[in-house]
C-alpha cells in the first residue's frame, strides 16, 4: 500500500442523479426513490496492495428526520477494483427533505480520509400530469392537417407549447411527436416518424409566453401519415434528471388524400 497520508475526496456520485454542477440540489428521480439508489465510490489512491493490508470504506447518508444511514465494508488487496457500488435501500429514502451523502476511508495505517458531502434531495410530491397540451395551430376547424393546410405540410408542421407558469429558467422541455395509421393516435406507431425536440434551457420568455417549433423534415416525420392518420404530441418538463411535469396529449388528424386524385398530395 502506498502511504500518501489523509486525503480529501470529491463528493460521491449517484447513478441516475445529475452531477452537482448541473443539479446542486441532487434531486433523486421518483423511480429511484421507490427502487433505491447506487452510490459510486472511485478507488482511492492509497489502497491496499499487500496481503495483510486492509482498507475500511464507510458511506453515510445523513438527513434530518430519519436515522443515519451508515454502511461499512472492509477490503483487502484481493478485493480492490476501479470503483465500488454501495446500495442505499428505498427504506432510507422515505422522508422528504435534503440530506448529505459522504464517505470515509480508513487505510491500513489508520489514516482517515474523507470526501466532501453531496446534497441529495428527496421529494415524493406527485408529478403534475395535466399541463396544458401543445397545439398544432395550422389545423382546420375539424382538427385536420391536410392538403389545404397553410403553410403546406411538406414545409413542416408548426407546434406551439403553451406558457409554462410555475416552472423555472434552466428547466428542460422534451416534446415528443409520434405518428399513427388511425385518426385517434392508436394502432401500431410509425416508429421512424417519431421526433423528440428538446428546449434547454427554458428562458423567462418561454415560461411567460410559451414557444413554437417546427416538426421537420417532411419525408421522415410527416410523409408516412397518408390517409386517416394522426400525430400525437406531448411534452414533459425536467429539472436536471427530475421529471417535474407532463402535459395532456394533443391528437391532430392527418389526411393527404384529395377526393378524385390518384395520389396523395405533397412531394
Amino acid at each position: 500500500m502506498s502511504n500518501r497520508g489523509p486525503l480529501n475526496f470529491n463528493p460521491p456520485r449517484v447513478i441516475g442523479v445529475e452531477d452537482a454542477d448541473i443539479d446542486p440540489d441532487g434531486y433523486i428521480p421518483l423511480d429511484l426513490l421507490l427502487a433505491g439508489i447506487d452510490v459510486v465510490i472511485p478507488l482511492w489512491p492509497s489502497y491496499a496492495t499487500l496481503p495483510d493490508d486492509r482498507d475500511i470504506l464507510t458511506v453515510y447518508f445523513d438527513q434530518p428526520g430519519q436515522p443515519l444511514f451508515k454502511i461499512e465494508n472492509t477490503y483487502t488487496a484481493a478485493d480492490i477494483q476501479p470503483e465500488f457500488i454501495i446500495r442505499i435501500d428505498a427504506s432510507f429514502l422515505q422522508v422528504n427533505g435534503v440530506g448529505q451523502l459522504r464517505y470515509e476511508v480508513l487505510d491500513t495505517a489508520d489514516q482517515l480520509s474523507k470526501s466532501d458531502p453531496r446534497n441529495l434531495t428527496i421529494d415524493h410530491t406527485p408529478i403534475p400530469r395535466d399541463l396544458d397540451e401543445p397545439d398544432c395551430p395550422d389545423k382546420d376547424f375539424y382538427g385536420y392537417l391536410n392538403c389545404d393546410t397553410d403553410p403546406p405540410l411538406w414545409e413542416g408542421v408548426r407546434v406551439s407549447v403553451p406558457p409554462l407558469s410555475g416552472f423555472k429558467t434552466g428547466d428542460r422541455v422534451e416534446l415528443l411527436w409520434r405518428g399513427y395509421p388511425s385518426l385517434n393516435g392508436s394502432n401500431v406507431e410509425y416508429v421512424r416518424a417519431r421526433k423528440k425536440s428538446i428546449r434547454f434551457p427554458l428562458s423567462e420568455n418561454d415560461i411567460k409566453n410559451g414557444y413554437s417549433l417546427v416538426i421537420e423534415p417532411y419525408d421522415v416525420h410527416i410523409k408516412p401519415m397518408v390517409e386517416n392518420s394522426s400525430a400525437v404530441v406531448q411534452y414533459r418538463v425536467f429539472r436536471g434528471r427530475r421529471l417535474v411535469g407532463v402535459s395532456k396529449v394533443r391528437v391532430v388528424k392527418i389526411d393527404r388524400i384529395v377526393t378524385g386524385e390518384e395520389f396523395p398530395c405533397g412531394p
